[in-house]
């Protein structure tokens, strides 16, 4: 027994030493994503500020304020700001995996919730839909890009991240889908 005790300590060295997991998003559906939400808006980026959370210095907070909003549900201000982990400040990036980053100017769709997160919005980058300009009009890009070609059975599909917005849904069908879906979940939303 003692011949083996040093192999032991050994392998239960490595499985210690092992990296962690990645952080795991459980997908989320159409539904999903209106039902959790606290607050459903459109918004513009208007300030994005980054800054220490404690006087240690050893933790960093983005504020992100959105404004020029077209609130869909559980917003009556006019605008709403969302902290998230994470950001840059004197030269140290703290950086969460899953997080959108958010540049002023840039409009966005967002399922949020209210309350202290690690990252607010729902479903970490599902509930972050971007806008961008079609050939007729605005449409609607998912966090990273890629199209929102279409939702069928609850489940939003999303187009090649080369695709280019020619596919992507409609910025007005993408808001009527998400009233409807507010109000038979809800019953008539807010």
């Amino acid at each position: 027994m003692k011949q083996s005790r040093p192999w032991m300590l050994l392998a239960v060295a490595v499985l210690l030493a092992a990296p962690l997991p990645a952080t795991v998003v459980v997908p989320k559906d159409f539904a999903a994503l209106c039902r959790e939400a606290d607050m459903v808006f459109v918004g513009t980026v208007s300030d994005v500020r980054s800054r220490w959370v404690d006087q240690a210095n050893s933790d960093i907070e983005t504020l992100v304020t959105f404004s020029d909003l077209d609130p869909l549900f559980g917003v009556e201000q006019t605008t709403v700001t969302l902290r998230f982990a994470g950001g840059e400040v004197d030269g140290r990036r703290e950086e969460i995996a899953g997080i959108p980053r958010f540049q002023v100017g840039e409009r966005a769709i967002l399922f949020a919730r209210r309350g202290r997160w690690l990252n607010p919005i729902v479903g970490f980058q599902q509930g972050c839909f971007r806008v961008a300009d079609g050939d007729a009009g605005p449409v609607v890009l998912s966090a990273d890009g890629r199209p929102l070609v279409d939702i069928r059975q609850g489940a939003a599909r999303l187009g090649a991240p080369d695709a280019g917005t020619g596919t992507a849904m409609p910025l007005d069908v993408f808001l009527d889908r998400v009233r409807h879906e507010i109000a038979s979940d809800r019953g008539g939303g807010s």
